[in-house]
């Protein structure tokens, strides 16, 4: 008999002490010292120096036509800065020409083709340029074969990713995909069949 109530004795102590935590806790909730703090990721150091390629200086084509922008982005997987000779000296041996402090790669009836820019601000390089991401632009409404022109850049993107470990992305800034690269390629086919049809529309009409 004792010891039946001792147990009952240590039910209602467990059961009184679970009783006041509960209201405890709910108390000092309620007064706000158990919330929760959520802090907002701070961005990149560098993302507010990243050009914007849709008002960017040296996008500059024909702004009597309508543009059809491909952008590409390269930037360096750690964020660390380019080596500025060895940029240039691939962009010479891959028979880019610099013009206006950009280089720019042209078809053989010295049309350009696309454009290598800084991607950081100003979007120009100097001797001084120090950056680690550069963006390949090319304007398929003025190009001569706009899908191969788009295989072309993603080979150069692919050669310089490899060379100077650096991620190729989107004119959003997001790693490019398969999928990604062939929603290009069939937005330029597109733009390819509808310059086929204006130049056989033009030909009738002469």
């Amino acid at each position: 008999m004792s010891t039946n109530s001792q147990i009952y004795l240590i039910g209602l102590a467990v059961l009184f002490f679970l009783i006041v935590t509960f209201f405890f806790i709910r108390k000092i909730s309620n007064n706000g010292k158990l919330k929760v703090k959520i802090e907002k990721l701070p961005e990149s150091p560098n993302s507010e120096v990243l050009a914007d390629t849709k008002n960017q200086q040296s996008f500059n084509f024909d702004r009597d036509n309508d543009q059809e922008l491909v952008i590409l982005n390269l930037i360096s997987m750690d964020r660390s800065m380019f080596d500025m000779d060895q940029i240039f000296g691939f962009l010479n041996n891959y028979g880019a020409k610099i013009i206006d402090s950009y280089f720019a790669f042209y078809e053989e009836s010295q049309i350009e083709k696309f454009r290598v820019i800084n991607a950081l601000k100003p979007g120009t390089f100097e001797e001084d340029t120090k950056t680690f991401a550069i963006a390949i632009v090319c304007d398929l409404n003025t190009v001569k074969d706009p899908l191969n022109t788009v295989k072309q850049m993603i080979e150069f993107s692919l050669s310089f990713s490899e060379n100077f470990y650096a991620t190729l992305c989107d004119q959003e800034r997001t790693p490019i995909t398969k999928q990604m690269i062939s929603h290009i390629e069939s937005r330029a086919q597109d733009i390819a069949r509808i310059k086929q049809l204006e130049r056989h529309k033009t030909d009738k009409e002469d």
